[in-house]
């Protein structure tokens, strides 16, 4: 379980305050609408970043995360590129792996053919699966992605979703998201974050359009269909 106790984080006229908030083993996913603190929660929880961290006690097991190294796969909004071969970028975090993981990995993400290409000429949904392989072969046990569907296409979204859903299984994965849809159908638990504020982590069932709506300003209907969640503005 990673456990936020405390996290302050203040710049300008924005303040993120939390306390309390567990994020157990499973897909938990951050919801909140720009400007609300989602990708502030996530350098607060790593640690560097952000000029503005006031107060931070976070613990992972148990323990102080600060005291627990090589905890963390994060994955940020933007990452910078520079000029180096898909092949050596997939290892470069990760150390000596296995070969069998290694073709694995690009197997799983479909990245056979841009293995030998520069990670500078990549589009930005190829160079999000690069990344997302990458942290893969980290094999760390929580995974933090800032913004998950951001370059994807929906056949990527989805595949995407489903190999976090996968982690999951036995790590701690906290991702932001926009698309609040995409989110409740495959999430464990929703925190929804506005104005620095925090409510959750909470079940994705028990997340109603009333608190969507509120979260987002925005009058929302949410459906719940064979698995799949509906979410859209009434007066469209």
């Amino acid at each position: 379980m990673l456990k936020i106790e405390q996290l302050q984080i203040s710049y300008e006229t924005f303040v993120l305050d939390l306390e309390e908030i567990e994020f157990p083993q499973g897909m938990n996913v951050i919801l909140g609408p720009n400007g609300g603190g989602k990708s502030s929660l996530m350098k607060g929880v790593i640690g560097y970043g952000h000029e503005g961290l006031d107060r931070r006690k976070i613990q992972f097991g148990g323990h102080p995360l600060g005291k627990v190294e090589g905890v963390i796969s994060y994955l940020p909004q933007e990452n910078p590129r520079f000029r180096i071969r898909v092949g050596e970028y997939l290892t470069m975090t990760s150390g000596s792996v296995p070969e069998r993981v290694l073709d694995e990995a690009v197997r799983h993400f479909e990245l056979e053919p841009l293995l030998g290409q520069s990670i500078e000429n990549l589009s930005g949904g190829e160079f999000k699966r690069v990344q997302c392989a990458q942290v893969a072969l980290e094999n760390k046990p929580v995974i933090m992605v800032d913004e998950m569907e951001q370059g994807l296409d929906m056949n990527y979204q989805h595949g995407m979703m489903k190999w976090l859903g996968s982690e999951a299984e036995g790590k701690v994965v906290v991702a932001s998201m926009h698309d609040a849809a995409l989110a409740m159908t495959y999430a464990d638990t929703i925190t929804l974050i506005k104005d620095g504020r925090a409510q959750g982590p909470m079940p994705s069932a028990a997340v109603t359009a009333e608190m969507l709506s509120g979260c987002y300003g925005l009058p929302l209907t949410v459906r719940r269909q064979e698995g799949v969640v509906l979410v859209y503005h009434n007066r469209l």
